[in-house]
């Protein structure tokens, strides 16, 4: 399942670095006591980032029975292991929105509907903290962005891809451009130093063979699945669905014990959260 890792090919796409509010989240996470006034301060001035934050947790997705006003009373309220997630997603996507074309307006807007969508059906599966999904939902197609601005050919290459339902997507793009934005998504998140099953997920999102190996973290068919549902969810939304939904809803039902009754439950879910 590993595809192409051409190190050195992924070297030259001059991946972004880290975000130093990333290095500071997962600093003070790895303490037995993390500073949340730092933490707290850190994150309040990017004010950018704060308010994207705070209308994040205040979303229907995450079930708040009060709004919240400002980063201190997030971390109160929801602890610091959810803000740290949802910050650490929010700084990525802000490191990787240089692009000023529509299509790049067009996938971060994709990008958000389905992260909250994610956190929507986190809330109601079983093992799935909301701001791991959320954070998944965010930055499972990071790779994507980082191809945009290298290749100019690539997003006629991603439109095939999304269309063709007889070949494999990352097929289709190994052969465009030479690798595939799963690859470049792996290393990026491993450069920035995220867990190994978000890593693997992010790798191996687009192979159903994760499903069948039962040697993985099942925390990566946790977050390959529930990708999928809220990627087929809101395929429904705006066209007739995609192409991947008929080869992944066996596995992703199966995995998560649902029934096409449950999917149709979620996708209630998911437009309240998003209309909210």
């Amino acid at each position: 399942m590993e595809g192409t890792l051409d190190q050195e090919f992924v070297r030259n796409l001059a991946l972004p670095p880290r975000p130093e509010i990333v290095a500071v989240l997962f600093e003070e996470m790895s303490r037995d006591e993390p500073n949340l006034t730092r933490v707290a301060r850190k994150i309040s001035a990017d004010v950018a980032l704060a308010a994207a934050m705070l209308k994040t947790v205040n979303s229907p997705a995450f079930g708040l029975a009060r709004k919240l006003s400002s980063v201190p009373q997030a971390i109160d309220f929801l602890g610091m292991r959810q803000v740290a997630g949802i910050a650490t997603g929010l700084a990525i996507r802000h490191s990787l929105s240089g692009g000023a074309a529509a299509s790049h307006a067009r996938f971060w807007d994709t990008a958000e509907k389905t992260a909250l969508m994610c956190a929507t059906f986190a809330r109601r599966l079983r093992g799935i903290p909301a701001d791991e999904a959320y954070t998944f939902g965010l930055f499972h197609d990071c790779g994507i962005p980082v191809l945009m601005r290298r290749f100019p050919r690539y997003e006629a290459a991603l439109a095939r891809a999304n269309a063709d339902s007889a070949q494999g997507f990352y097929e289709i793009e190994q052969a465009e451009v030479g690798t595939h934005h799963g690859v470049v998504g792996y290393y990026l998140t491993r450069s920035w130093q995220l867990p190994d099953s978000f890593c693997r997920a992010v790798l191996w999102h687009h192979d159903i063979e994760v499903f069948h190996d039962a040697s993985l973290d099942g925390r990566v068919r946790d977050f390959v699945g529930i990708i999928h549902l809220a990627e087929h969810i809101l395929d429904q939304a705006v066209r007739d669905g995609g192409a991947e939904w008929d080869r992944f809803r066996g596995p992703v039902l199966a995995h998560f014990g649902l029934s096409d009754e449950d999917v149709g439950s979620l996708a209630d879910a998911a437009h309240e959260a998003l209309a909210g």
